[in-house]
């Protein structure tokens, strides 16, 4: 009887736990699918979130890349007002407490600016809206502001029924400018410039043989310097970059190890890369030539007459000038049936490209080496061949501070620039020149030739020698690729029936690249080798200033 009653007891025990267990299970079931979908439902909408801002931020990102190439088209193409900038501004003001109050008061500062809506307007930046990352946003887009010289990048990214924004700030930074040399072996021996002082009151005058390279400099090779003590910072201000040294010492300089041939070969390459980008008009041909009217981005081929072999010959107006008459490179080419001139004129705001496939001749057989051609306008002329220079050449729209610098006696002329001071005036005044003149020489498969006593019975001093423009010497096929001056040598003047080589100095006034910069000799009959290039400027063949993403913020 007692077991009995104890199973019944046991029996009745046991189905009301277990069906408190049961309603206690169900219960956290339900607890749990509740939970699980508010999870869902706020990751759902977190990753909606987090897609609209990475969205947001890559067209900022967007945007700036086509800013790399165009932040100087903003000014020209941009607004005064852009209609959502009162929508962005409430948007941000509204997030994050403080920190929004804040955002407000610093975008603010941007409101009167200049706007450019990148959608709809500018064709780079529509293809990237068109591409399939983006198809699924019903609304994008992107905005520049320009207030000062900072750039703010606004872009917007709606999918769902939700908005978000992002902003980037965006700067144009300086670069270090171009290279001054790039070149793949030189025996110049560089010199300190030293000085001497006749007096307190007196100027301190160059004294001997000197160098100053303002610009980069890049030497593939050994560079040799007077001696172990030199300071290589008196040369070479804004850096020097080469294989080597020579004598051995302690120098502060970057070394590298770079295959020379390699070197002139990618440049080379590049070169002809921008020919082949370029339209290309009706060649001119000998000896009926016809000559295209030139355009923006287009480039005139120059091919000589086969049986005559003759070179082109090219002139620069002697005068310097902007009006539209002095604007001109006179071109001349000729056959056994005779002479033909063509004077091409500059436009005022786009290069003139040519290329011609022979040799090029700056100035003519009797041209006076000591003279001055003014390059008046924006040339690019590549030569598949040798480029050989009988003048000197300069800038029309540096003409002033050139002969302010060779004034002497109350004239300007053409001795040695000996005031120490004036020569790094005239160097530092070309650096930061915001010229619109411009010339780039490029000899492919040839070399480019200096010479001094063309036209001036062997007598021509070479006291100094001005050339303005960007000069590249391209080996192709093993044959060229030499920056030279072969007749500096027998550049004399009498001094009591004893003829002395009278030593000068070179002014480059752009950059030289070439594999081979002159030979021992012919540099040793040089006593100072002055090379500027441009440090601050943007407009001309090269622009060292570039566009920078500095700061991105998403809501």
């Amino acid at each position: 009887m007692c077991t009995d009653m104890i199973r019944t007891r046991s029996k009745g025990f046991i189905l009301p736990v277990a069906l408190i267990l049961m309603a206690f299970a169900t219960t956290v079931l339900v607890a749990a699918g509740i939970m699980m979908q508010r999870t869902t439902t706020k990751l759902n909408s977190y990753s909606l979130l987090s897609d609209l801002r990475v969205t947001s931020n890559n067209l900022v990102e967007s945007a700036s890349m086509v800013l790399a190439s165009r932040w100087q088209d903003i000014e020209e193409e941009g607004t005064t007002t852009w209609s959502g900038f009162d929508d962005f501004v409430t948007y941000v003001s509204s997030r994050g407490g403080y920190e929004g109050e804040l955002w407000a008061q610093a975008l603010s500062t941007i409101s009167s600016g200049t706007w450019w809506v990148l959608n709809s307007n500018v064709s780079e930046f529509d293809a990237i809206l068109d591409d399939e990352a983006f198809v699924d946003y019903s609304d994008k887009g992107a905005v520049v502001n320009l207030t000062g010289d900072k750039y703010s990048i606004i872009a917007w990214a709606e999918k769902a029924g939700v908005k978000r924004y992002s902003y980037g700030l965006g700067l144009t930074e300086t670069l270090k400018g171009q290279a001054a040399l790039r070149i793949g072996e030189t025996p110049r021996v560089f010199h300190e410039v030293t000085t001497t002082q006749k007096n307190k009151n007196q100027p301190e005058e160059i004294d001997g043989v000197g160098d100053l390279i303002n610009g980069e400099a890049i030497v593939l090779g050994q560079v040799n310097v007077s001696d172990e003590n030199i300071n290589l910072e008196q040369v070479f201000p804004l850096g020097l970059t080469a294989g080597g040294i020579t004598p051995d010492g302690s120098y502060s300089y970057t070394q590298i190890a770079t295959d020379s041939s390699l070197f002139f070969q990618q440049l080379l390459q590049e070169h002809e890369d921008w020919l082949d980008s370029l339209t290309r008009l009706a060649t001119v041909t000998y000896p009926n030539p016809d000559y295209p009217a030139v355009a923006e981005n287009t480039l005139v081929p120059f091919v000589p007459n086969d049986s005559s072999e003759s070179s082109f010959y090219l002139d620069f107006p002697t005068v310097a000038g902007t009006s539209s008459d002095v604007r001109y490179v006179e071109i001349t080419y000729k056959v056994s049936t005779g002479t033909y001139t063509f004077r091409l004129y500059a436009p005022d705001d786009y290069p003139v490209n040519l290329v011609f496939y022979g040799n090029v001749v700056i100035g003519g057989a009797t041209s006076d080496s000591i003279k001055v051609s003014y390059v008046n306008g924006q040339y690019n002329i590549t030569a598949y061949g040798t480029i050989t220079i009988n003048s000197q050449l300069m800038y029309g729209d540096f003409e002033e501070e050139f002969d302010d610098a060779r004034t002497q006696g109350g004239k300007v002329n053409n001795q040695e620039i000996t005031t120490w001071s004036k020569v790094k005036e005239l160097l530092s005044d070309f650096a930061v020149h915001d010229g619109s003149d411009y010339l780039s020489l490029v000899a492919i498969g040839g070399d480019i030739v200096n010479t001094y006593v063309v036209g001036n019975s062997g007598k021509a001093s070479h006291a100094i020698r001005g050339l303005a423009g960007d000069y590249s010497a391209f080996p192709k096929d093993g044959v060229g690729g030499s920056f030279i001056f072969p007749d500096i040598g027998i550049v004399v003047q009498e001094d009591k029936k004893d003829k002395v080589t009278k030593l000068g100095q070179l002014f480059v006034f752009g950059s030289i690249t070439a594999k081979q910069l002159g030979t021992e000799d012919q540099m040793s009959n040089i006593d100072n080798l002055f090379v500027s290039s441009p440090q601050d400027t943007t407009g001309g063949y090269s622009t060292n200033k570039r566009f920078v993403l500095v700061g991105l913020r998403a809501w």
